[in-house]
């Protein structure tokens, strides 16, 4: 989308993903990568630029700040070499749980066009969401207090400041970050991850969502697998290893992609899923109840398999 900005035209998304985090948005962008009408920046699925728009972030880990892309012209250079006729699209889970700043930030820069774009949110069971969030960042040696510490009101206010993602239950919490893009945009389409267990039906109805050719072949993608490391050095070798990092870089995107596929086919098998204590999914369907029963009514959707 050609977007007038500071007097000056720029290409900007035409899509946002915004979420939500831990829930098949990046198994989703690679699914999109491999389409030859769409354009996502090279290594850049996440820019998070509206969470910031255009201000040095605050509050959060340094690590995150270095791979955020917050300047508005670093961001406006993402999108300069998308093709005339390509989809460009942002899969920025952040911009869900940042929902006031990022559309604020949306509009801002967007300015009457925000209306024509195109928003989707993935969905997932809230306390399925919070734990593999949770075991997510137990995998790449960030979280070290066992769910039960995590999930506690005081820790998550003290924890989220030095990286959001501590908020496991604030990620969690819907409704009101699905209204507000429903109230904004009027081509907001929401999906759940279950959905995508009938994959080739799901990246159907994804197409159809965009308004580009269907896949004639598509395989299912499980990205980002979650869990317990059996083993800190053989996980933290597929994570960190800077020279594997640096092969993968110099491929072309969807080798890249594919590589990035069988690291998580091999990452997988190097963790151990376990399961959630029945007291602490108790209390949270309990912590969650209102939530779901307000997503229903409004997003039209029966989440009835999300209330045991």
């Amino acid at each position: 989308m050609r977007v007038k900005y500071r007097n000056q035209e720029h290409i900007l998304p035409d899509v946002f993903i915004v979420g939500a985090a831990k829930s098949g948005t990046t198994s989703l962008y690679r699914m999109l990568n491999g389409h030859t009408q769409v354009y996502f920046p090279p290594s850049q699925k996440e820019p998070f630029y509206f969470c910031f728009g255009g201000k040095e972030p605050e509050g959060i880990a340094q690590t995150s700040k270095e791979r955020h892309i917050w300047q508005t012209d670093q961001y406006l250079k993402l999108y300069a070499n998308c093709n005339e006729g390509s989809l460009s699209i942002d899969a920025s889970t952040a911009y869900l749980y940042k929902y006031k700043e990022s559309i604020s930030h949306i509009k801002e820069i967007y300015g009457d066009r925000a209306k024509e774009l195109k928003i989707i949110i993935l969905l997932r069971n809230p306390i399925d969401r919070a734990y593999s969030h949770y075991t997510y960042l137990v995998r790449n040696g960030f979280e070290n207090l066992s769910f039960e510490e995590a999930i506690l009101d005081k820790n998550i206010e003290k924890r989220k400041i030095e990286r959001w993602g501590f908020d496991y239950k604030g990620y969690s919490s819907y409704p009101e970050q699905v209204k507000a893009y429903m109230d904004e945009f009027p081509q907001c389409k929401v999906f759940l991850t279950s959905e995508m267990k009938k994959t080739k039906v799901f990246m159907k109805q994804v197409t159809g969502f965009l308004g580009i050719e269907e896949f004639k072949e598509i395989e299912a993608v499980k990205a980002n697998p979650s869990g317990v490391p059996k083993s800190r050095f053989l996980v933290d070798m597929l994570r960190k290893n800077v020279v594997l990092k640096k092969m993968v870089n110099l491929l072309p995107e969807r080798q890249k992609h594919k590589l990035l596929d069988r690291r998580d086919a091999v990452m997988s098998k190097l963790i151990i899923k376990e399961q959630m204590d029945p007291d602490t999914r108790e209390i949270l369907l309990h912590y969650f109840e209102s939530d779901v029963l307000f997503l229903e009514q409004l997003i039209n959707r029966d989440l009835s398999h999300w209330k045991y």
